[in-house]
């Protein structure tokens, strides 16, 4: 149930790669992503690679942890976030609460002279904050292309005002910090099937999915 858990978080957090570039023609392919944890050993809670899926201002993003598949669909347009779970069998479609307290929240992003090529990719490095002292001091730490495409997928978190395509960030999932780095990317060979909701996905509440595992 906690791995579960963890699954769920990740959805808000990739609420995760957050895509939302403000120029160019939008992107059509898949960039790829490797995961670390650099302060605890979690093997199998959370997922070694991520794949995220593009086309226009959808997104598919794709991971697998121990006994867990999970792929999100997001939809920038119709503003819609579907996490699609296969835990040991049970296939499960969840749609996540949004976040009012980040929508009402407009992030401010710095971008510095720091650069760094990722995937083949001079990415430009970008603080994040809302202006007040604490993020200020805090903020977050982001590297980004604005060579790909524009893409407003993530409509909803703190990317959301980034211009270009988050390369390489950190977050923090349940007090776990993680590092996401882009390995690859590949233009083309989308499909739109690619965004459908496939038929055999129970709609399911949160509050039944703890119910089915054990309440936990």
């Amino acid at each position: 149930m906690k791995k579960i858990l963890l699954s769920l978080a990740m959805v808000t957090v990739i609420g995760l790669v957050s895509i939302s570039a403000q120029k160019g023609s939008a992107f059509k392919g898949t960039i790829n992503y490797k995961v670390s944890t650099p302060e605890a050993n979690v093997q199998g809670a959370v997922p070694q690679d991520i794949k995220v899926i593009l086309n226009g201002n959808k997104a598919r993003i794709e991971m697998t942890m121990a006994a867990i598949n999970q792929i999100i669909i997001l939809d920038s347009d119709a503003q819609t976030t579907v996490a699609l779970l296969d835990v040991m069998g049970q296939k499960i479609a969840l749609k996540p609460k949004r976040s009012a307290e980040r929508l009402n929240r407009e992030p401010i992003v710095e971008v510095t002279t720091e650069t760094k090529e990722i995937a083949g990719y001079v990415c430009k490095k970008a603080n994040i904050h809302y202006g007040d002292e604490q993020s200020k001091a805090n903020p977050t730490v982001v590297y980004f292309t604005d060579q790909i495409g524009n893409n407003k997928i993530f409509y909803d978190n703190e990317y959301r005002t980034l211009p270009g395509i988050p390369m390489e960030f950190n977050f923090k999932m349940q007090g776990m910090s993680m590092q996401l780095v882009a390995s690859s990317v590949e233009k083309g060979k989308v499909s739109n099937k690619d965004f459908e909701i496939p038929s055999d996905y129970k709609e399911t509440t949160p509050e039944e999915l703890r119910q089915m595992f054990g309440g936990n």
